[in-house]
Parts: C-alpha cells; structure tokens; sequence
C-alpha cells in the first residue's frame, strides 16, 4: 500500500467533514481553560478581600472609638474650664484647641503624603541617564 492511496485522515490531515468537530472542541477547550483561569483568579482575590473587609471593619471600629475618646476629652476640658470661666469661654478655648489640633494633624498628614509620593515618584520613574541612544 502506497502512500497515495491512503486516506488524508489516516495521514493525520483532517477530512473537510471533520472541521466543525475541531473548531467546536477548539472553542470548548477554550472555555473551559478561561473558565478555570477565572475560578482560580477568584480563589486568590478571596483572601485578600476578605483581608480587606476585616481591616476596614477594624478600622472603622478603631475611627469610632477614637471619636467617642475625643468627645469626651474636649467634654471633660469645658467643664475642667467651666470652674473658672464661663460657659461661653470654656467652649470656645475647647474649639480653638480642636481646630489647633486638626489644622497640625492635617499639616503632617500632608507632609508624609507628599513625602510618600516623592518616593514613588523616584522609585517608579525610568532612569534617563543610563539610557543609550541607539
């Protein structure tokens, strides 16, 4: 037997009638592959989510408290100066104080952010001067 005379589908080419079956497993195996690409894309995301919403919960309640621990340290200074001022005098030295206090917090908020962003800044941006033209 020849080689000639062989049929092209034992010669491992596909006969006309098969190619529909080959692209329809082709697009099946392709789905599922993207199928268990996505499901292992998730099962990674889910710690790190989870992680996340634990974190923010945590600090959400740590935000509350600090709010709470505020309150009634500027409470107690409005009647630790009430004894010797008047109401009126008593809260608006409290508030002076409060808006000292944010107004530095914010000031060194801002500092460190813009600290922060410089590092990325030279961290992440290309060398030029290592660089050779071509």
């Amino acid at each position: 037997m020849t080689i000639e005379s062989k049929s092209p589908a034992v010669l491992g080419k596909p006969e006309s009638n098969e190619w529909p079956a080959l692209i329809g497993r082709i697009i099946g195996d392709f789905t599922r592959i993207v199928h268990t690409e996505i499901r292992l894309f998730q099962a990674s995301l889910n710690p790190i989510f989870s992680t996340a919403v634990d974190r923010l919960i945590g600090n959400a309640l740590a935000l509350v408290g600090f709010v709470i621990g505020g309150l009634c340290l500027l409470i107690a200074l409005v009647l630790f100066l009430h004894k010797w001022m008047g109401w009126d005098a008593a809260f608006a030295v409290t508030g002076a104080v409060s808006l000292i206090a944010g107004y530095i917090c914010s000031s060194v908020a801002t500092i460190r952010a813009d600290r922060s962003i410089a590092d990325l800044e030279r961290k992440f941006a290309p060398n030029v001067s290592d660089e050779s033209p071509r």
